[in-house]
């Protein structure tokens, strides 16, 4: 998932190295996101029908194929391209992994197992960018993408050593799998969960750029550096992804996800209201915490209502998410463009406290499907 973020930091080395404008560089990062979450919808079904684990690897192999090439090009438009083929093939991991663990691991560690896959993917967007920014200091941006290749071949090893799913599954055509994926959103507790599936990146994204430029401005007036290391301090959040499958043991998983968007809520209000920096942080990691434990609650109450197509709804829960993400920093900058630094916290904590009403007719929906 690193990849997706390793050209944030490299936009005005682009911009400068290959005689561009930045609004052309923006595209190595913006190009990525579409044909990941383009390729989603067909990696999901895909895996439905011919396993969990050919996917990844498939998908891996292209990764470590394609990566390296990114580097070998002085031409930004070339760069642009293959970094599309990048993403359309990083997009056969995260949701087939996620789906590979609801079918292969035991009940009793599919939550804490998912909690780990999700802690690893909110981090890559930290981690993505020290990577980038360090080897592009030391070395020059090509090398980013030489050394991330090598990565992605060592992980494809790890990958080959995973037990094989072998699982009894329908065949169909890909076309019909597309329009079966499309039917989930009959699904009443399905498509609650996909509301409040917006929410969380879309409320991460935001008030993270919102912080942004809090921290830069008159106030604080932080430089680019000391922000990344602000950023950096909420992985202390993030590593309690885990402890959503220790919470769903003592209660269950709707009430961990409602506990996540309750802390969540209270936290991005608070940071609406206060000024003092250090207040800010503990807010902000506070806050991380909660999505954090939410998460991988709201992704096994997809899995278990996707059913045998967990594959498929599993993706459009990925596809899902980076729509938000795509939304939360356009929203915090038109809310930060009324002069109101504490609007982007105020409203998307109120957007917040809407899915905690969610989560109880999510729970309310299983329950009357269990019934059935």
């Amino acid at each position: 998932m690193s990849s997706m973020y390793l050209t944030i930091p490299l936009i005005s080395v682009f911009s400068s190295t290959l005689n561009v404008s930045s609004n052309v560089t923006a595209w190595t990062s913006t190009i990525f996101s579409i044909f990941y979450a383009m390729a989603c919808l067909i990696y999901g079904p895909l895996s439905d029908q011919y396993g969990r684990k050919k996917i990844m690897l498939i998908g891996l192999g292209m990764l470590t194929i394609v990566s390296p090439l990114v580097g070998l090009y002085d031409n930004i438009y070339w760069v642009i391209a293959l970094r599309g083929v990048q993403g359309a093939a990083a997009a056969a991991f995260s949701p087939v992994a996620l789906a590979y663990i609801a079918e292969m691991f035991p009940d009793n560690k599919k939550i804490t197992s998912t909690g780990f896959l999700i802690t690893a993917f909110l981090m890559a967007g930290i981690v993505g960018q020290v990577i980038s920014s360090y080897i592009n200091q030391y070395l020059s941006w090509n090398y980013v993408f030489y050394i991330m290749g090598m990565f992605y071949f060592m992980t494809l090893f790890s990958i080959m050593a995973l037990p094989q799913d072998n699982i009894q599954r329908a065949k169909s055509s890909i076309k019909k799998s597309v329009i079966d994926m499309a039917s989930l959103f009959k699904l009443k507790s399905l498509v609650l969960c996909y509301v409040v599936d917006i929410m969380f990146l879309m409320t991460m994204m935001g008030m993270y750029t919102a912080l942004g430029y809090y921290l830069s401005g008159s106030t604080f007036n932080l430089n680019s550096n000391e922000i990344l290391y602000v950023r950096a301090i909420g992985i202390l959040g993030i590593i309690l992804a885990p402890t959503s499958g220790l919470l769903a043991r003592k209660f269950d998983v709707s009430s961990v996800l409602t506990t996540g968007l309750i802390i969540s809520s209270i936290s991005l209000i608070l940071l609406g209201i206060v000024s003092n920096v250090i207040l800010l942080i503990v807010l902000s990691v506070i806050f991380v915490a909660g999505i954090a434990i939410a998460a991988p609650a709201l992704i096994t109450i997809v899995a278990q209502v996707g059913g045998k197509a967990r594959g498929s709804a599993l993706s459009l829960h990925t596809l899902i998410l980076f729509i938000g993400a795509g939304i939360g920093p356009l929203f915090a900058v038109n809310l930060l463009n009324t002069g109101i630094n504490s609007l982007p916290y105020l409203v998307m904590g109120l957007i917040l406290i809407v899915g905690v009403g969610l989560s109880f007719l999510i729970k309310k929906s299983i329950k009357s499907v269990e019934k059935l």
